[in-house]
């Protein structure tokens, strides 16, 4: 399963202020919600919309759910024991390209039936194995709980990038949990940033420079995507971020 750099020093950006410890926090009701919101939004595309581009570069809205169909199948290998059937061509963004590669001939609607299909049946299976139960991955056994939470961070990435509107009551508890879980795997992948979430504002300093980032910008730089957002300052800001780290 992909999962997105971000950052964290843990000492300095949780503290007091960090109210989700993913270690023991239930993932299925962020996770769940992602996918009803790109079911119905996937269900309700023309022609046109599917063709959209993406904010992943080179990619159409049909690419990105050929995507998320690569990232089902990689999870049904991990409930089935298959991995080592999996044909992985070295590395993770040769691995992704050629998920996409191999449904370009498929229409919309194939594409869509695919990854409900690998999808439901994840999910059905993730149930019965409980939040407190581990699978095999790539990298060995991994608590099932924290996997699902990596999916559903995925989900709400590749949401935002072909911009699935987020209902305006939804918004603040789903960058909290972004940001929350962002933090926790940032500091899974070794990396240090620090940061403090103060009011609704993120604290970030580089070096001995200190910025105040909106949730919205502080996502965009945990997950590297600053084209995802729309206000041109702001996106210069978090490429300029990015390229420090």
């Amino acid at each position: 399963m992909p999962k997105m750099r971000g950052s964290l020093d843990a000492r300095e950006a949780i503290g007091a202020s960090y109210p989700m410890n993913p270690k023991t926090a239930d993932p299925f009701p962020a996770y769940d919600a992602e996918i009803r919101r790109l079911r119905r939004h996937l269900h309700s595309l023309d022609p046109a919309g599917w063709r959209r581009k993406s904010h992943c570069a080179g990619w159409s809205v049909k690419d990105v759910v050929a995507h998320l169909c690569t990232d089902e199948l990689y999870n049904e290998a991990c409930l089935d024991e298959t991995l080592g059937e999996l044909a992985f061509p070295g590395s993770l963004n040769a691995w992704n390209e050629h998920g996409v590669r191999q449904r370009r001939h498929l229409t919309p609607a194939e594409v869509l039936a695919e990854w409900e299909r690998r999808q439901k049946r994840v999910r059905r299976a993730w149930g019965r194995i409980g939040v407190r139960g581990k699978v095999p991955t790539s990298v060995g056994p991994y608590p099932l709980r924290l996997q699902v939470w990596h999916l559903a961070r995925e989900y709400a990435i590749h949401a935002d990038d072909i911009e699935l509107p987020v209902p305006a009551r939804s918004k603040a508890a789903r960058a909290r949990w972004r940001i929350d879980f962002g933090l926790f795997a940032a500091e899974e992948e070794g990396e240090t940033v620090s940061a403090r979430v103060r009011d609704g504002v993120v604290e970030l300093a580089q070096g001995r420079k200190r910025h105040e980032l909106d949730p919205e910008s502080f996502i965009a730089f945990l997950t590297d995507r600053p084209q995802q957002l729309r206000n041109p300052e702001q996106r210069r800001l978090v490429e300029r971020l990015t390229r420090s780290r």
